[in-house]
Formats: structure tokens, C-alpha cells, sequence
């Protein structure tokens, strides 16, 4: 990304337009007449410079030039120049390009995210207990991953521009003979792509420092060339242009009263590094065409349409000195029907090869993929299937080309495991403001090794210290590889405050501790649904910490239960569903409980439905209901309501019980998308609450307790942040914030 400075651009600014105005071709351009063939004529190549959205332009000029019947002969880019020169070359029109790049959810491919519906069911749980972006390993030390992105979306898109043309021998084979420019951090100098796989060169002049995770190919390592070389007239005249006609996307200058951070004070540091190798080759160039795009930032994707507009304005402004190369129609006719014969077709392929990975998950990718063999390619469906595979947790990211062994074709898939893990690290942040005059707050971390004692096992450890505190661990083990079956043995031990509330009034707060272990018996059906039975034993006390001993007293003594339980997650995100379905349901029968007389069953069922009504707007509806079957001497409660998605306006467990039901239609709204570094987006949520706890504690509340609730929730890159209020029956009224999970 680069940052030009005030004074940085307004020399450039003044030092182009004097260049440009002055300057004439050399050798001077002619347009061959009719007869004549255009292989006689000048060559001519177009330079396209990185600037994040602000690249888009480059659309737009190649638009103004296929309307002017303006030849391109050679093209080189960088970072988002050599995205869309890559397009050009791989002989797409302007317009081609446009409706390409039209399709392209620009935020999702540039944030760290990857579908919640692709993740496999653990992944899925590590999602909802861990509602961050961010993950480190252990593999060799604290190792973070290389950049904020490891390219899985990019990627994808950047397979699907290449893969007619995997088994070129040069970048000259392309219809446009193509060249992009990436920095190896290795040597220092910059690397300029003319042969091996486009999609890889492609990733490699894209990869911004940080952002991107960098390109690894045998003893080298890239990141985005704008840092040495952002505007390549040199790469162009090389390739043999007669003419180098270079497109310059303008930046907005910086104020001298401009609020700075660390990182625009070190994004502007680097801006000025760039532009100085930008000036340089703008004094190369024969013709340089001045896009003012300086209204525009280099994240704002969303106006894409806007930024094409910009860039065909810019080539019209330029249209004197452009349209001395046009060609007349019989010659730009040959032209193009040269470049399109250069095109190449898609073949059926035969086989799909798996590489980057053990020989058994090779195998069973395989089989995944086998549906693709024999048929033409569906780049949704591949992408989809791809974008599972990374859902296994195991791959950074995992691309697509093409590949020809025994004279039959094939599509070969490349996995990239992470490089720095296992084991793999998710951290937690937890405030808890239910009760503001109250605030608590914890750190956790989930750290999760794979393969232990057999191949596809893995041991999940949780930790948390803070208002909360305990630890925990999971031995998950397949009972085949291949099968569905599995065992989980477990162990946990905690320590958790409890508060109890009498009249919306907090009236005292126990400490609830629980050690123990249990074993569980499943079956893991799909990524969206898991069935266990097992059975768990350990240890229960409640100690009185503050309060009186209104409604229950200090308890001690040993807990155990046999349990069935049954999820199936079929929604679109782990915080806050906008589309699907889910069902969390338990059937237990205790043989023990603290203070309990005697043996009794349980069962609890919550299920919601979310539904996106218009692009930005969703419905849903969350029932719940839990019962022991009319046993009351169990000891202490078996249910709370309260709190927040509990009954907001009620204090937390302020109603407790041996049977429930509460009911939560709302509605969600997205107030903004937020760039992609920062998070993805702000909601506005609104319910309403009616429930019923039976023969609760608090004999004094309501018939039927009820509230209407309103939060604000921000889906920050530490995880949601909330922001909430509701207002109830019988004076019951809160505010509350949290950083946690909503739903």
C-alpha cells in the first residue's frame, strides 16, 4: 500500500503534467493504412501500477482504449496492476474484466475470513468459543502466521484467471505477453515474474507485507513489488515496447493537521519510499496517463464501479495524445481476432492429483473431489470444495491448476499447511457487563495439538484465568479414520462467581466449583451436526462469597450423569446467524446431585430459525424449554433466566427453576460493514422476551416475565463487541456491554 505526502504529490503532480504535456512519443507512433499489416507498426505496452481498490481504474482505461481501437502489445502491473494486466493478458476485454471483478466479494477475500458453514463441526465449536480472528502456533516457539490473510479467497479467484494457462512455458504464451513484479525479501531486490505458474506470480505481486501472507517458492520469499518497483516502465520496455503508455492512479495528499496513529505515520513512511520509485519510472514512460482517484481511499472496494468510471475518465482527458496510436478498424478487427485465436479452452479433466499434504488426507481430498473428473469445471463448486478443505483447520489454503501426466489432463490441487502449527493457539477476551457497577473480565486460550496417537485425533486444551478461572481438556479420537465414529474423554475443573438476585436486586454471589471427568461415545454425521453419549462425574460446591443466605445455601457433594446430547449447526456465522438453522438439545438422567433426595432426568432443547429478508436485514425466532419431568428435590436449580439473550432486564439467574420456556422473535439490521483489518460488521438488534421459569426461587416476579431488548453489536477482529439495553415488566430495566459471543 503506499501513502504519498503532501509535498511528495504535489511535485509529482506538477512534474507529470509538465512531462506529459512536453513530451512526445519516441520513436513517434503511426498508424499503419488500411492493407498494411499492424506487425509493422510500433509496439506498444501498457504499465498498470499498484494502489489497492484504487487499481480498479485500470479497468476503466482498458476500456477507453478497446473503444478507441487502442493496441496493447505488451502489459506489466504490480500489486493490483498485475491483477487486472494478469486479466488483460489471459486475453479477457475490458468489459470481461469488469463483470469478472463485479463478482467478487472484495471485503470477504481481503479479511481472514472463512465461512462458518465450511468449517468441519470442531472447527465450528472453536468459532463459537473463540469469537476472534486471531490464532498463533507453537511449532517451533510462539510462531504468528505471516500475514493477517493467508490468501485462501484471493487465491481462488487468482486460480480461476489462471488455469487455462498452468502449462504455459512463458508468460509470452499468453494472448498479451505479460510480466508483474514482486518484492524477495530474501535477496532485497525486486523479482520480475516472466514464467511458472500465473496464479503463483499473480499471489506474489499482490501479497501486501503483513496483510498477505507471502509467497514461498524454493529459496525465496514475496511480498507485493510496490515497495521497489509500484509503476514497471523498465519491465515494459524490456519486453520490447516501442511505446510505454503508463497509467498513474492518483492519492490523496496528506494535510499538515492531520490526525496521525502509529500505522498511518508508518503507512505514509512507506507511501513516501514508493513514490519515489514511481517518480522515476513516470520519467521513463512515453505517455503517462494521470487517473485523479485522490477522492477515493485504497479499501474502498465498495465503489468499484465508481473507480472503473475514474479510470475511463482519466485515458478521455489523455484522448489527443492516446488516439495517435488507434488503429483503423480493418487493422484493430486483425487485432483482435490475433488475440482471441491466442485464447485456450478449458479441458475435461480426467484425474485430480492432491500434493502439500500426508498421503492419507491426499486420498480422501481425493475422493472429495472425485465428482469434478469427467465433466467440465464448475469453478463455484470447486471453490466450495476447496474452501471446506480449509475448514479442516489443518491448511492455510489450499489452489487449484491444471496438469497433464500419461497425455491426459487433470486438475492438481496445492495445500499449504500452516506454517506455524500445530499446535495452534485461539485466544480469549472476555468482559462481562451484565451488571455494569459489576464488571468482570477474563483471558483464556484454547490450545489444540492434532494427531496424537493416531491420525486425525486431537487433544484440545482450554484455559481461562480472571473472574472466571479453570482448565479443561478433550482427548477427541476417531475410532477410524474413515468412519464417522468416535471417542471423547474428558477432564475440567473451574471456579465461577454465581450471582442471585431477589427483586431485580443482587442479594448475594456464591463461588460454583466443579471437578470431575467423563467419557463420551459419538458419532460426528457432517461438519454441520454431531450426536454423543456418555457419561461424567465429579464434584459440585457452591460457597457463599457476599449476601445473605436468602434462597440458597452453601452446597457441597458429588455430581453425576449420564447424557445424550444433539447438535446440528446448520447457520451462517458463530456470533450472529443471519441465515439457517440450529438445534442444541441434551437428555441427562442424574444418579447424583449435590442437596438432591433422589434420582431424576433432564432434557433441554433450544432452536432457532434466521432468515435474511433483504440484503442487509434478518428475522429470527430462538424457542427454549427445559424440564426435570416434575422432579423438584434435585437439589439446587437445574435452570436460570436472566440476563443478557436470557431475559435482558432480569438480573443474571435472577429466575431459577426446574422448568422454563422463553420465546425471542427479533429482528437484525447491518448498520455498516467495516473495512476489512478492522472486523466485519456493526448490527442493530432488537427483541422481544417472554418467558416462564416454574415455581422459581422468586415467587414475587411476574406471571409471565417479559422485555423488549436493544443492542448494538460490532464484530471487532478481538471478537463482539455489545453494547445493549431493555426494559421489562415490573420496573425491571438494564444496561449492559460485553466482548464475548451473542448468540
Amino acid at each position: 500500500m503506499r501513502f504519498l505526502s503532501f509535498f511528495s504529490t504535489l511535485l509529482i503532480v506538477l512534474c507529470c503534467s509538465l512531462a506529459s504535456l512536453g513530451q512526445e512519443p519516441q520513436p513517434a507512433p503511426r498508424t499503419p493504412p488500411t492493407g498494411e499489416s499492424p506487425a509493422k507498426r510500433a509496439s506498444i505496452g501498457l504499465v498498470l501500477e499498484g494502489g489497492g481498490a484504487l487499481g480498479l481504474a485500470h479497468v476503466g482505461v482498458l476500456r477507453w482504449f478497446e473503444e478507441h481501437h487502442i493496441p496493447v502489445d505488451y502489459v506489466a502491473g504490480t500489486s493490483m496492476g498485475g491483477l487486472v494486466g494478469g486479466l488483460y493478458a489471459t486475453g479477457m476485454s475490458g468489459e470481461e474484466i469488469n463483470s469478472f471483478l463485479k463478482n467478487v466479494n472484495w471485503n470477504r477475500s481481503l479479511r481472514n475470513e472463512l465461512p462458518y458453514q465450511a468449517r468441519s463441526f470442531r472447527r465450528k465449536e472453536d468459532k463459537r468459543d473463540y469469537p476472534n480472528d486471531l490464532e498463533f502456533g507453537l511449532k517451533r516457539g510462539i510462531n504468528f502466521p505471516s500475514g493477517f490473510n493467508s490468501g485462501q479467497q484471493v487465491g481462488l479467484i487468482l486460480d480461476r484467471i489462471a488455469l487455462p494457462y498452468s502449462n504455459v512455458r512463458t508468460f509470452d504464451d499468453l494472448p498479451t505477453p505479460f510480466r508483474c513484479v514482486a518484492t524477495d525479501l530474501v535477496s532485497g531486490k525486486a523479482v520480475v515474474f516472466h514464467d511458472g505458474p500465473l496464479s503463483e506470480a499473480l499471489r506474489a505481486t499482490m501479497s501486501l507485507p503483513a496483510i498477505f501472507s507471502p509467497v514461498r517458492r524454493d529459496d525465496h520469499v514475496y511480498v507485493d513489488g510496490g515497495i521497489i518497483n509500484n509503476l514497471p516502465v523498465d519491465v515494459a520496455r524490456a519486453m520490447g515496447a516501442d511505446i510505454v503508455i503508463a497509467v498513474h492512479l492518483e492519492v490523496p495528499p496528506l494535510h499538515p493537521d492531520e490526525g496521525l496513529s502509529v500505522f498511518s505515520v508508518l503507512q505514509r513512511s512507506v507511501g513516501v519510499i514508493i513514490s519515489s520509485n514511481e517518480y522515476e519510472s513516470m520519467q521513463k514512460a512515453d505517455v503517462l496517463v494521470p487517473v485523479h482517484t485522490g477522492k477515493f481511499s485504497m479499501i474502498q472496494y465498495q465503489a468499484a464501479q465508481e473507480i472503473v468510471q475514474t479510470g475511463f475518465a482519466g485515458a478521455e482527458e489523455r484522448r489527443r495524445v492516446l488516439e495517435r496510436f488507434a488503429l483503423n478498424d480493418a487493422d484493430w478487427k486483425q487485432y483482435v481476432e490475433q488475440r482471441q485465436a491466442r485464447r485456450r479452452s478449458l479441458p475435461i479433466p480426467s484425474f485430480v492429483e492432491v500434493t502439500g499434504t500426508e498421503r492419507v488426507i491426499a486420498q480422501g481430498i481425493q475422493r472429495t473431489l472425485s465428482d469434478n473428473i469427467g465433466k467440465p469445471i464448475d469453478f463455484n463448486r470447486l471453490d466450495q470444495d476447496l474452501t471446506d478443505i480449509t475448514g479442516l483447520g489443518r491448511f492455510s489454503r489450499a489452489g487449484f491448476q491444471l496438469t497433464r501426466k500419461d497425455g491426459k489432463d487433470g486438475l492438481l490441487i496445492r495445500t499449504d499447511e500452516k506454517d506455524y502449527a500445530p499446535p495452534t493457539v485461539n485466544p480469549l477476551f472476555v468482559i462481562d457487563g451484565s451488571d455494569y457497577t459489576d464488571v468482570r473480565f477474563s483471558l483464556g486460550a484454547r490450545l489444540t495439538f492434532h494427531d496424537v496417537g493416531g491420525f486425525g485425533s486431537e487433544v484440545r486444551n482450554d484455559f481461562i484465568i480472571g473472574s472466571t478461572y479453570g482448565a479443561a481438556s478433550e482427548y477427541y479420537h476417531p475410532l477410524n479414520w474413515f468412519s464417522h465414529f468416535f471417542a471423547a474423554p474428558r477432564l475440567f475443573a473451574s471456579s465461577k462467581p454465581l450471582d442471585l438476585y431477589f427483586n431485580d436486586n443482587r442479594v448475594a454471589t456464591f463461588r460454583q466449583h466443579d471437578a470431575g471427568g467423563g467419557l463420551d461415545l459419538g458419532v460426528a454425521f457432517n461438519r454441520f451436526s454431531e450426536l454423543r453419549f456418555g457419561y461424567q462425574t465429579g464434584h459440585l460446591s457452591l460457597t457463599r462469597s457476599i449476601g445473605t443466605p436468602t434462597l440458597i445455601n452453601n452446597v457441597s457433594g458429588r455430581q453425576g450423569f449420564s447424557r445424550l446430547r444433539y447438535i446440528i449447526d446448520h447457520t451462517d456465522d458463530a456470533t450472529l446467524p443471519r441465515q439457517g438453522y440450529l438445534l442444541q438439545s441434551r437428555l441427562e438422567f442424574y444418579d447424583s446431585n449435590p442437596s438432591a433426595t433422589d434420582h431424576f432426568p433432564l432434557a433441554e432443547l433450544r432452536a432457532g430459525i434466521f432468515h435474511r429478508i433483504l440484503k442487509t436485514n434478518s428475522i429470527f425466532m430462538i424457542a427454549s424449554g427445559g424440564s426435570t419431568m416434575g422432579y423438584r428435590n434435585t437439589g439446587i436449580p437445574m435452570f436460570g433466566l436472566g440476563g443478557p439473550q436470557r431475559l435482558a432486564a432480569y438480573g443474571t439467574n435472577e429466575l431459577l427453576s426446574n422448568q422454563y420456556f422463553l420465546f425471542q422473535p427479533g429482528y437484525i439490521r447491518r448498520l455498516k460493514e467495516l473495512a476489512p483489518l478492522l472486523g466485519e460488521n456493526v448490527y442493530l438488534i432488537t427483541n422481544y422476551e417472554i418467558g416462564k421459569a416454574y415455581g422459581a426461587l422468586n415467587s414475587t416476579n411476574s406471571r409471565l416475565p417479559n422485555d423488549f431488548n436493544a443492542a448494538v453489536l460490532v464484530q471487532s477482529f478481538i471478537g463482539p463487541v455489545v453494547f445493549g439495553g431493555s426494559v421489562g415488566d415490573r420496573g425491571h430495566h438494564r444496561f449492559y456491554f460485553q466482548l464475548g459471543r451473542y448468540f
